[in-house]
């Protein structure tokens, strides 16, 4: 039996253009609706294994109802088993981080390719759902942002160095770094917000590369240990970062 798919968008075309993508797939839509309740009513009656909603849909379309994030939290609530992905393009990226983080789904930016369709029902399929990092969600920053680190095997005296972060998710980050750091290794941050209190938090490399032509390294970062505080502090910069174009989302 296919995976089943109940499919929530505004737009005709972006249902079609989705079908189109998952197209001799193991994958099948076997429902479409156009608003929030209409979505709740598919999901009730063809119990799917996977909901793709676009964060644009209305909530009905004559009458006040739960559409977009909204739905994605009813859903989350009702049918805590229903997989989820999210569809969204420019305009709603700045809604993205609440919705994968409440619905521990995956995301797709539209205009949709079917690589990236299949690519994140596949992560969906294999349990990676839920992956906030730095390849899926991450911001490309426009001006890098200074960080402090050491290293955890570091003595008491030794002190920290500096360097500078390029890209930011809400599950980690990416660094230039001029020492090579290994794979693995643990770091106590602290990442220099402007105008605020540096962020700190414990991360682990878990990917480091020469940066070609230059003596330096990429570093690729995960959070292994961050306050509750901290974290809501990093949600709300990412969030800044994205309603104010002053990060890109990295594809």
């Amino acid at each position: 039996m296919k995976p089943t798919i109940v499919l929530a968008d505004q737009a005709i075309e972006d249902r079609r253009s989705f079908i189109t993508a998952i197209a001799g797939t193991p994958y099948e839509v076997v429902g479409e609706a156009a608003h929030g309740d209409g979505l709740l009513e598919a999901v009730e009656l063809l119990k799917p294994w996977c909901v793709a909603i676009d964060l644009r849909l209305p909530g009905h379309a004559d009458r006040p109802g739960d559409g977009g994030s909204n739905a994605v939290r009813k859903l989350v609530d009702k049918y805590p088993k229903v997989k989820i992905l999210i569809l969204h393009n420019a305009d709603t990226v700045h809604l993205v981080m609440g919705a994968v983080s409440a619905s521990q789904g995956v995301r797709v930016r539209k205009p949709l390719k079917r690589e990236s369709v299949i690519e994140a029902l596949t992560k969906l399929a294999s349990g990676q759902e839920g992956e906030l990092g730095i390849k899926q969600i991450g911001v490309k920053l426009k001006r890098t942002i200074v960080m402090h680190y050491k290293l955890a095997t570091d003595g008491f005296f030794t002190k920290k160095r500096e360097c500078v972060t390029t890209e930011i998710g809400e599950a980690g980050l990416q660094i230039q770094v001029e020492e090579k750091i290994a794979r693995g290794a643990v770091m106590n941050i602290e990442l220099e917000f402007p105008a605020e209190a540096p962020l700190k938090a414990k991360c682990q490399a878990m990917k480091v590369e020469p940066e070609p032509g230059l003596p330096r390294f990429v570093a690729d970062l995960s959070f292994v240990e961050i306050a509750p505080a901290e974290r809501e502090r990093l949600k709300g910069f990412l969030r800044r970062l994205m309603e104010r174009g002053t990060g890109i989302i990295r594809q």
